[in-house]
């Protein structure tokens, strides 16, 4: 299935399994009406990873939908944006700042709305890991990663926690927008000396610890540019040049298609972890 975002963006995207894995703990949502194309890779098998990512997903995707500002030209009395997190009560709050802010106070709203939907669906998942009385940094935890694109704002706003991945492909070069929240990528990010250590070990996620720091942006996009967000089921199997081989020849009508040749090139090449794509071109 082809989705449209607004009159900007089709989209499609697929999850398997993989070749080795018996269960497949990624999610991911296409919200046409809200805008948010979203990824989330479960992580603790036993500990219910398929469960947090999942958590993750409907936690972010409700809260954005709740509290989306309203579209700029509408005559406000005061220019506030009011964050109330009233519906979403937990153990603990779940948002430090940012809240009944006026706009000058505020980056922007949007980016503040990203960041506090992902602190508040954090602390929901790490809230179950305490009531099953894991320590912190232990228990169920996924990693997240997304775009949301309201009709209101010209440019998407992409964030991630974790290694999941959002790429762009623009007149066919592959660019990777986002960075890895792992200790491989530290070290490549201090100079690479020395041996290098597992690259999935994950600095953050969310769920096992009740803060994150969320890498939250904006990102312009031209007509014709690609987007491909990913689990590293795809990404730790499938090089760069063969992804952005695959995408060169993508179009509107073979979105489908095109996550399934990215899928199923990981589990030609070993497939041994969950693979989730969702691929969308601007038009």
């Amino acid at each position: 299935m082809i989705y449209q975002i607004g009159n900007r963006l089709k989209v499609a995207g697929h999850s398997d399994v993989g070749c080795v894995r018996t269960l497949n703990e990624d999610n991911f949502k296409i919200d046409e009406e809200l805008g948010l194309l979203i990824v989330a890779d479960g992580m603790g098998g036993h500990d219910a990873g398929e469960v947090a990512s999942a958590q993750v997903i409907e936690v972010i995707q409700d809260f954005l939908r709740n509290q989306s500002p309203s579209p700029p030209g509408r005559e406000e009395s005061e220019s506030t944006l009011t964050l109330n997190l009233s519906a979403y009560d937990d153990d603990e709050p779940t948002l430090d700042d940012g809240l009944d802010a006026t706009m000058d106070d505020l980056p922007n709203p949007m980016l503040a709305m990203v960041t506090a939907s992902i602190h508040h669906a954090n602390s929901k998942v790490n809230a179950v890991n305490r009531r099953k009385g894991y320590p912190d940094g232990m228990g169920m935890g996924a990693t997240v990663v997304g775009m949301w694109l309201p009709e209101y704002s010209e440019d998407p706003v992409v964030f991630h926690v974790g290694d999941s991945r959002l790429y762009m492909c623009r007149k066919g070069k592959l660019l990777q927008l986002t960075q890895d929240h792992s200790m491989y990528q530290q070290w490549v990010n201090f100079g690479g000396t020395g041996t290098p250590p597992a690259q999935n070990i994950l600095l953050q996620a969310m769920g096992p610890s009740s803060k994150v720091t969320p890498d939250v942006r904006f990102q312009h996009l031209d007509k014709g540019d690609l987007v491909m967000i990913c689990s590293d089921g795809l990404t730790g199997m499938v090089p760069d040049a063969m992804i952005e081989q695959t995408l060169r020849k993508t179009n509107a009508n073979n979105l489908n298609e095109t996550c399934q040749q990215l899928i199923e090139l990981a589990k030609q090449r070993g497939g041994k972890d969950n693979i989730t794509v969702i691929v969308g071109l601007m038009v």
